[in-house]
């Protein structure tokens, strides 16, 4: 039996949109990184689309984000690995909060470190 996909498991557009609202709410209150998403140049909705979107692309394949790439969106913050890690933090906690499973948390994370070379030290 073939399992459903990743973007299924997690609620569909739906369930991601409220996981993705949990995250940056959790990045908010973080004080290793709240201070980039105070100053960020998008409002906190914003910031709740943009990921919204770019996840539903990435994992339905439905292409609806219109974003930066990666790489443009964190050009010249030079993010650091503790940030990183910070923000890898709050969205397993947001998944735990949403009841994720653990094998969703364990895909999740295997696709967020390899978007780390995207990001870190941009």
């Amino acid at each position: 039996m073939e399992q459903a996909s990743l973007f299924d498991r997690l609620g569909g557009r739906e369930g991601l949109h409220e996981l993705m609202e949990k995250i940056v709410t959790n990045h908010f209150a973080n004080p290793t990184v709240c201070t980039r998403y105070e100053n960020a140049k998008a409002s906190r909705a914003e910031l709740v689309e943009g990921a919204f979107e770019f996840f539903c692309t990435g994992l339905s394949g439905v292409p609806t984000y219109t974003g930066l790439s990666l790489v443009d969106a964190h050009r010249g913050m030079n993010v650091s690995d503790q940030e990183f890690v910070a923000v890898i933090d709050d969205i397993l906690k947001a998944m735990t909060a949403q009841g994720v499973g653990e094998l969703e948390q364990a895909e999740a994370l295997k696709i967020l470190w390899g978007m780390k070379p995207e990001i870190v030290g941009i």
